[in-house]
Parts: structure tokens; sequence; C-alpha cells
């Protein structure tokens, strides 16, 4: 664990595998055990500046920008989230800061990696949580949500490959960072499993 008062827990998955349901639960169930957490979209970040300077109208605009804006934006994006959470967890004995990010964004001109080394390097994480799921429960989660556009990430091989993708570039990052990675099953309708598997995960690193 860093020196930071509170603990940065990354958690990545593929647009659909259920990162929200299972961080909302697991923040209920570290909640019962009286530590405090914060839950944070790495993307709502980028798109609050990004809007305010007029470039995107909405979240799925982001993955149609030029990759220079995008590089600047996710360095500042990091270094908000950082000072956000150093205010929070300021009078906070325990805490735990989950950060709901993707390590692969695709766009038009191909697959950008969402934590490139120099946001690594400011979020400097002590867990990387991948969530996984079957191929066809995740594109059947996108198909349930109207709220965004991910038709594009409905394709079962596509997704395969993500998956290992991000195994992959997860151990980079691990690498890099020093941090644990935890690889969690979200299984359809068995969100709160995969939550207990995070706790369990994450008190590992605060005994």
């Amino acid at each position: 664990m860093s020196e930071r008062s509170f603990i940065v827990s990354i958690a990545v998955g593929v647009p659909g595998v259920g990162k929200s349901t299972v961080l909302s639960i697991t923040k209920k169930l570290l909640q019962e055990k009286s530590l405090y957490v914060e839950v944070v979209n790495y993307g709502d970040f980028i798109f609050e500046e990004l809007k305010d300077s007029g470039l995107i109208s909405s979240r799925d605009d982001l993955r149609r920008l030029p990759l220079k804006i995008q590089f600047k934006h996710q360095s500042d994006a990091a270094k908000r989230i950082i000072d956000y959470a150093t205010k929070v967890f300021e009078e906070k004995k325990q805490g735990v800061l989950f950060i709901d990010t993707h390590l692969w964004i695709k766009t038009r001109s191909g697959l950008w990696p969402g934590l490139p080394l120099h946001v690594v390097q400011i979020l400097r994480p002590d867990l990387l949580i991948l969530i996984e799921a079957d191929p066809m429960d995740i594109i059947n989660r996108i198909r349930r949500d109207q709220s965004r556009y991910r038709e594009d990430y409905a394709d079962p091989r596509f997704i395969e490959e993500l998956q290992e993708m991000n195994r992959r570039e997860a151990l980079v990052i691990a690498t890099l960072s020093g941090a644990a990675i935890k690889i969690v099953l979200n299984k359809e309708g068995r969100a709160e499993d995969a939550a207990r598997d995070i706790v369990d995960a994450v008190m590992a690193l605060i005994r």
C-alpha cells in the first residue's frame, strides 16, 4: 500500500461487463465494515472538462476525439481525481478509492489505451480489479442498456479478445506500479458474489 491514507483501486472491464453494479454492491459491503469508500468514474472527470470546453456533448463523443486531445485530458483527469480523493479522505482513518474505467477504448483509428504510463504514474494504484463475464452475458447487458450506444462492442469474439488484452495490459501496469491484480467473474445474477471477491482483496491489503 502507498503512503496515501487511502487505497487506490482501479476497476476495469469491457463495456457492459457490469462494473457499476458490482462496485455499488462492493461499496455497501465495505461500508458495513466501517470503511469509507468513494467510487469515481474516470470518464466522468474527462467528460466534464471536455464538455465545458465545448469539444463534446455526450460520453460517446469521447471515442471520436483526436488522440492528442484524449492524451492531455487523461492526465488532467487523473490529477483531479487524486486531488479530489486526497481532500475527501483527509479526515478518514481508513478508506478505499475505486476508479471505474477501461483499459482499452475502441475508436475509429483503433484501440487506445485507457491507462497509459503517464496516467498510471499519477494514480499509482494499489489494486487492479479485472471484472470479466461471459461474452454473451455482456452482449445481453449492452442491448438492455438503452442509455448508451455500445453496439459496436456486441461481438462475442471481440469481447473475448478484449478481455484477454485487459489481462495482458494489467500485467504491464502491475509490473510498473507494484499493484496487485484481482480477476473477478461477474456471472449473470451473481453480482454480489463478484463484489465479495473484491471485498476480500481489499481487506487483505488493509490487514
